[in-house]
């Protein structure tokens, strides 16, 4: 039964697909900002699977310091578009020049417009190659400050995002009575400037990614991704993303797909573009860890694992199945058996492996031993990989058998990005393979589950250095010290693979490390 399925979706496939490249060819790709998870490890990824990727000038990329440089980047894409096969670009570089800079510009309205029309008419234009575009819902962080939020976030963030949380739980009449009471004090006390510069900035970004849904039902996007950036199951970014989806859902599926998560978005698109070009739909299948499983709705997010992993599959190119049989790919989720993600820094996250990790792993190891592919989305902790998981795949020697891993931020990145690598894998060299899981484990279980923290602990706190923002010595000696410790910890169980590697501080703070030979 599922082989006639696969027949006929490809069949549609193929009917939809107007022009072939049985070769793999050039693809275009404008990521949202510089930081390894969206650029490098993503472009890294695609070139193993034979892709030539071809990016912008570096400095037309926002980075830590400088937003990107959209009419550059424009004028880019549109002189480059006629050399590639298909183009995978961040509305959010090309409208306002980058994530951060989407929450914190002073673009007009009009702008917008002229650009998000620019980019509507960029397959009419330039050679009617694929054109696959990501965006983001602006988050609702429940504390941050400058650069990565306009400044008065430093002093009102909690109290702005407390205020999104009540008036969405007023919406969907949820709020209880001393909450109303809350609700109104926050109305008065945070200052009116602040929250009309807010709305005004917010309602901008969703009037602009409204525009976008033209590209989608004029057929001028091939597939377009929208992510729900760091929300929470009640916030000002759920209230918004409530409106959206009334507009996505007027729109065919299998063109556009809505769902939490940003930093996945690019490598997800690119996957499905190779899965279009060379004419191949892969099944996937889902299983979960026991307990909540794929009920669990994971912080930082407003839907289910289940749901989320299904819409995933759908954007990446692939195709949920429930018969294992059939799957080209199984996708293992490591959950938490409660349902509640904590963080990785957790005294909770132990290298002692509890009952139900024993058996998840001996869940993918039965797998592996049909000759299923598996891809592990670890995320049962965020923020950073599960020490117990980690070491039980190191001592069944299951470490590098897997497809993909992924396990260091939220659910959606971690999940998104270990399925579209995982997706790629039979196109890989096992060298390729074994590099790309070193430096998945190397950064979400040796650094952000476990280095992270103590470099916090031990350097940064004591010397009452900053989170982010460490100038040139400061990163020099967190840099050598996070080497030092990578070392260490990954030691037991890699050997010396992470002396192959090289570890800096991209953006000069400790949220992500890039690891690169």
């Amino acid at each position: 039964m599922m082989k006639v399925l696969r027949s006929v979706l490809l069949c549609a496939l193929l009917l939809t697909t107007h022009t072939a490249f049985a070769a793999k060819g050039t693809l275009l790709y404008i990521p949202m900002d510089n930081r390894p998870v969206c650029l490098d490890y993503t472009v890294q990824t695609m070139q193993a699977a034979g892709w030539d990727v071809q990016l912008p000038p570096a400095e037309y990329i926002a980075g830590a310091q400088s937003a990107g440089q959209p009419e550059k980047l424009f004028n880019w894409l549109e002189a480059k578009a006629g050399e590639s096969v298909a183009i995978v670009a961040s509305s959010d570089a090309l409208l306002y020049g980058g994530l951060v800079a989407s929450r914190t510009h002073e673009i007009s309205p009009e702008l917008l417009q002229q650009r998000v029309e620019r980019l509507v008419e960029l397959k009419k234009q330039h050679g009617g190659q694929k054109v696959y575009v990501f965006t983001t819902i602006m988050r609702s962080p429940k504390a941050s400050s400058a650069p990565t939020e306009p400044a008065y976030y430093k002093e009102w963030g909690p109290k702005i995002f407390r205020l999104g949380e009540l008036e969405d739980k007023l919406e969907l009449k949820q709020i209880k009575r001393k909450e109303v009471k809350e609700l109104a004090e926050l109305r008065s006390s945070i200052p009116r400037e602040i929250l009309a510069d807010m709305f005004t900035r917010r309602n901008n970004n969703i009037r602009a990614t409204e525009l976008l849904l033209h590209g989608v039902e004029s057929g001028d996007f091939d597939y377009m991704l929208i992510g729900r950036d760091d929300t929470a199951a009640y916030s000002q970014a759920h209230r918004e993303a409530r409106e959206m989806d009334i507009l996505v859902n007027e729109l065919p599926k299998e063109k556009i797909r809505f769902f939490a998560g940003a930093d996945q978005l690019g490598l997800l698109l690119l996957s499905r573009a190779a899965n279009r070009l060379q004419y191949e739909l892969p099944l996937v299948n889902v299983t979960y860890a026991a307990g909540m499983g794929g009920k669990t709705v994971p912080t930082y997010e407003d839907d289910t694992v289940a749901v989320s992993a299904k819409q995933h599959i759908y954007a990446a190119g692939a195709f949920p199945v429930y018969s294992r049989k059939n799957a080209d790919l199984v996708l293992a989720v490591n959950t938490p058996a409660d349902g509640v993600t904590h963080e990785a820094s957790d005294a909770s996250n132990s290298y002692k492996a509890l009952p139900a990790t024993v058996n998840f792993v001996n869940k993918v190891e039965r797998i592996l031993e049909h000759n299923h592919p598996v891809t592990v989305a670890d995320i049962r902790f965020g923020n950073g990989a599960d020490n117990a998981l980690v070491k039980t795949l190191f001592d069944k020697q299951l470490a590098y058998r897997l497809a993909s891993y992924g396990g260091w931020n939220t659910a959606g990145n971690s999940l998104g990005f270990a399925l579209a690598q995982g997706l790629l894998y039979k196109q890989l060299t096992p060298e390729a393979r074994e590099n790309l899981l070193n430096v998945r484990y190397l950064d979400d279980w040796a650094y952000q589950a476990n280095v992270r923290m103590q470099t916090y602990q031990q350097l940064i706190w004591p010397n009452y250095w900053p989170n982010s923002g460490l100038n040139e010595e400061q990163r020099t000696a967190a840099e050598a010290y996070i080497t030092r410790e990578i070392n260490k910890v990954s030691k037991p169980y890699m050997g010396n693979t992470a002396e192959e590697y090289k570890f800096t501080l991209p953006w000069s703070r400790m949220f992500e490390v890039k690891v690169e030979r």
